[in-house]
This record gives structure tokens, C-alpha cells and sequence, in this order.
């Protein structure tokens, strides 16, 4: 006979993936929770499928930004290489116009792998038990702010002249967006460029998600935020000093 005394059992909370993404946005410590041992392959390609898509929206959009971008990379390498004709740098921008077309496709989804990656070490340095599955999830729900971005940069494409923009920086929402992008130095850009609201709102959710799913102690989210915001800092300084 059943003790009606007795504690019931909490019952997994039930949602489906469009809770998930609605949720992700108001309680992303519940989605984190209760997706911890589920598939990742679901956020994993919806945020891919989002994000790549978000990319051709607004490739049109950004082409002037992207162009002052290209010909200010065309123009270092033909200062530092000379001998290097018009026709060469023609060639040259014509394939990198294409690497970055390409490079959208895969490197989104090839991104989100290696940040699962990531988060799995950064999990478990800091004391978390964490599968790469569960990392992978995190990841992928923690790009979600980086859909809002996309988002946003479409609505001040159609209201603010791209044309008189230079940098990606131009449309960002935080501190890199005030500074003068042909004096500032590239790794300084690289740096300020994470203090901007998108990012901080990822190294949010990563935290968040390290705690809820990876299992990481709460008083360590701190550490493991500002770890992750900071391995997210290589590559664009890296990229910021080449491209500079």
C-alpha cells in the first residue's frame, strides 16, 4: 500500500523544441536542464540553419561593409607585396568574395563543433561532468542571441547608409561601434569588440547552461563565463590583427 505520506517523484518538465526556443530567451536554465542528456543534433542544426540563413539575408545588405573590409586586406597585402599587379588584386578579391560565401555555410555549423568542443574542456576544468553531447547543446542554444544579431543587423541595414561603413563594427551594439576602425589598433578592436551586448548575452547562456547541464558548481559560473568569453577572444583578435 502506497504511503500517502511519501515524497512525490518530480516529474521531467515536458516541452517541445519550440519551447525550447522560446524558453531559451526568458528561462534558458530550465531548457538547459531538462535537455542535458537529449539528443544535440536538434539545436545543433536549427541554430546552424538560422544562422546560415541570416548570413544570405543579409549578405546584400552588408556587401558595402564587406567590400571596405576586403579592399582594406587587398591593400596590405599589395603594400607588403609590391610587385603585386590590379589583376592579381582582382583575382584575389574575387576569390576571397567567394571563401567568405562558402566559409558561411561550413564554418557556421564547423564553429558551433568546435565551440561544443570547447565548452566541454571549459566545463571540465572547472569542475563540471559534462558529456560533449551536453556541450554541443549548450553551445547551440547559447548562439541563439547571435540569430537576434543577424536580425538586428538587417533593421539598421534598411534604415542607416552602409555604404559610408567600413567596418562590421559599424552595426554592432557595443563599445568597438564608437571607436575610429582605421586608427584604433586591430587586436584593441579584436578586444573591445566582445563588449558589446550579443556577446555578453552568449557568455551568459554558456554560464548559465555550465551550471544547469554541466553540472559545473554555481559559484564557479563566474569563472567559467569569463573563461569562455576569453577563448572566444582569440580568434577575432587574430583575425583583427591579419585583417588590419
Amino acid at each position: 500500500m502506497t504511503d500517502p505520506a511519501a515524497p512525490v517523484p518530480a516529474q521531467p518538465e515536458k516541452a517541445n523544441v519550440v519551447d525550447d526556443f522560446l524558453d531559451i530567451f526568458a528561462s534558458p536554465a530550465k531548457v538547459f536542464a531538462r535537455r542535458a542528456t537529449a539528443n544535440p543534433m536538434v539545436p545543433f542544426l536549427i541554430v546552424s540553419v538560422l544562422m546560415v540563413g541570416m548570413i544570405f539575408v543579409n549578405k546584400n545588405m552588408m556587401a558595402p561593409i564587406m567590400d571596405a573590409e576586403l579592399q582594406k586586406q587587398i591593400e596590405k597585402a599589395m603594400a607588403s607585396n609590391p610587385q603585386m599587379t590590379t589583376e592579381v588584386a582582382d583575382r584575389m578579391k574575387g576569390f576571397m568574395e567567394m571563401s567568405v560565401t562558402i566559409g558561411s555555410v561550413v564554418g557556421v555549423p564547423a564553429a558551433l563543433l568546435l565551440l561544443g568542443l570547447v565548452t566541454w574542456v571549459v566545463g571540465k576544468v572547472v569542475g563540471g561532468t559534462l558529456s560533449y553531447a551536453t556541450a554541443l547543446m549548450i553551445s547551440s542554444f547559447a548562439w541563439m542571441p547571435r540569430v537576434v544579431e543577424g536580425i538586428l543587423a538587417s533593421v539598421q541595414a534598411l534604415v542607416l547608409d552602409t555604404s559610408k561603413m567600413t567596418s562590421r563594427y559599424d552595426l554592432s551594439l557595443g563599445v568597438a561601434r564608437f571607436l575610429d576602425h582605421t586608427t584604433t589598433s586591430p587586436a584593441l578592436l579584436g578586444v573591445l569588440g566582445r563588449v558589446d551586448l550579443i556577446t555578453l548575452w552568449v557568455t551568459a547562456l554558456f554560464a548559465i547552461g555550465l551550471v544547469a547541464a554541466g553540472k559545473v558548481p554555481k559559484e564557479k559560473m563566474i569563472v567559467a563565463g569569463a573563461v569562455m568569453w576569453t577563448v572566444g577572444a582569440i580568434l577575432p583578435i587574430i583575425g583583427a590583427i591579419r585583417g588590419g
